[in-house]
């Protein structure tokens, strides 16, 4: 097992990642064991190449093993390198935390699609989550489909932290990149008639134009019983 006093939930993500990809377990111990800003930002960008991005895929135990120790949202979207990703990063908080800015800022403006939308999943992960709002925002005004889909679906940081009027921007961002809102956490609680009325213009634009509004506009409604 790949063992971590200190980050009980990145040595559990670490584990999984290693039930995967077992012939990799000794490249995971070396980083685990020497959890210096460096090493953990080299083996962030070298995720995937070195493990691949394969589906997570849990199972039920391991759903309801991470959910006991905090994460209780889906991770089906998630792929192994991005399991290792998030446990670096938590690491990195843990254990080098002084550092953690800048390992963060540097990946955000330096790393892949891929890289970006792993810090993105990480981020409700993190201790003190909100301290990383503006990385959050910056995404949301991003125009890379994967990392916005990576802030919008499956991802409890925006309804968590973002204020009202950042979160309805997002949830018009992902209904004009036709993100299923029905992954989008804590929406429900969030609906307010601003929103629920900026999202129809969005539906009347698109009628104008002879486009089909968002299939799943009705999850907008407001005063609906």
């Amino acid at each position: 097992m790949v063992t971590l006093a200190r980050s009980p939930l990145a040595a559990h993500l670490l584990e999984l990642v290693a039930r995967r990809v077992p012939a990799r377990r000794a490249w995971l111990r070396e980083v685990a064991a020497a959890p210096d800003v460096r090493t953990l930002e080299t083996a962030f960008a070298e995720a995937s190449r070195r493990l691949g991005a394969a589906p997570l895929a849990l199972d039920a135990a391991e759903r309801t093993a991470l959910s006991a120790l905090g994460v209780d949202w889906s991770l089906e979207a998630w792929g192994i390198d991005d399991a290792t990703r998030a446990a670096w990063l938590r690491l990195a908080a843990d254990h080098a935390a002084a550092d953690l800015e800048g390992f963060i800022e540097r990946r955000r403006r330096s790393g892949d699609a891929r890289q970006r939308a792993a810090l993105l999943r990480a981020l409700p992960l993190l201790p003190d989550a909100q301290q990383w709002l503006a990385v959050a925002l910056e995404a949301r005004r991003g125009d890379v489909r994967a990392v916005l889909e990576a802030l919008v679906c499956d991802n409890p940081y925006p309804a968590t932290h973002f204020h009202e009027v950042h979160f309805d921007d997002l949830v018009l961002a992902a209904l004009e990149a036709d993100l299923p809102l029905a992954r989008m956490v804590g929406l429900g609680a969030r609906v307010t008639e601003r929103l629920a009325t900026a999202a129809a213009r969005v539906a009347a634009t698109r009628r104008a134009s002879g486009r089909r509004p968002p299939a799943d506009l009705w999850r907008l409604a407001w005063g609906v019983a």
